[in-house]
């Protein structure tokens, strides 16, 4: 089993199977993730709303040209794309920040997360993780993405991303309590045995502290390995 220093990754002792390694969540960082998510949340829909209004007037009265109101149509999308990438990332997010204090845990048996069921090791036909931190660290000196980008961060947007491909994700969708969750596992077209790969993604680092990060994945990785299922670090240079 997987041991690690400190308060955020400890050997565990309870949960379905026996346990070998759980990894915790940092409280601050995924309260704050969640604040600013939700403040994302909040100002889309009074833009978007707002621009409505301000075309509705606009239409009403006469004033201004059809480019005008255009833009302000583009505006509206805008703000109404930023609610939706929120609502998304925020499902995203409670994926690994449950009510508990538990993110992951790794048993002999499978991958549980905060708010998903059991995932057996039979059942994962890949683990792959995404580093995006150098590409994330060049677009910084990019003056409008940097301070777009920062915020994005502060809400949520995770460098370390990992994602689990399942042999059966419509299963695994049924088998959630949290609809928001469930709706989290995309689903690919049906194999011939019936079955449609599911895909779930994780943004460790955004509620995770960069060692219980590191930890996961490692325990991940380790697991993968000795049980014959593809794993793969990418780099995003």
């Amino acid at each position: 089993p997987a041991r690690m220093s400190g308060d955020e990754a400890t050997p565990a002792a309870a949960g379905p199977g026996p346990a070998s390694f759980e990894a915790l969540v940092d409280r601050a960082k995924a309260d704050s993730a969640r604040r600013w998510n939700t403040g994302f949340i909040l100002t889309g829909c009074v833009l978007a709303a707002a621009a409505v209004a301000v075309i509705a007037v606009m239409i009403a009265t006469g004033f201004g040209s059809w480019f005008t109101i255009l833009l302000v149509a583009v505006f509206g999308v805008a703000a109404a794309g930023m609610v939706l990438t929120s609502v998304t990332r925020g499902r995203m997010l409670r994926l690994l920040a449950g009510p508990g204090s538990v993110a992951c845990r790794l048993t002999e048996t499978g991958v549980s997360l905060a708010n998903s069921p059991e995932i057996a090791w039979t059942d994962l036909v890949f683990i792959g993780v995404l580093n995006d931190r150098p590409r994330t660290n060049r677009l910084r000196s990019v003056p409008v993405y940097g301070w777009a980008g920062r915020a994005a961060l502060k809400a949520g947007n995770g460098t370390i991303l990992c994602e689990l491909g399942v042999r059966d994700g419509a299963a695994l969708r049924r088998r959630f309590t949290d609809a928001a969750g469930a709706r989290r596992v995309s689903l690919y077209a049906r194999f011939p045995d019936g079955s449609r790969r599911g895909l779930i993604p994780l943004l460790l680092d955004a509620v995770l502290s960069e060692e219980t990060t590191q930890a996961v994945v490692t325990a991940l990785f380790a697991g993968a390995a000795a049980r014959g299922i593809p794993h793969a670090l990418h780099e995003n240079a």
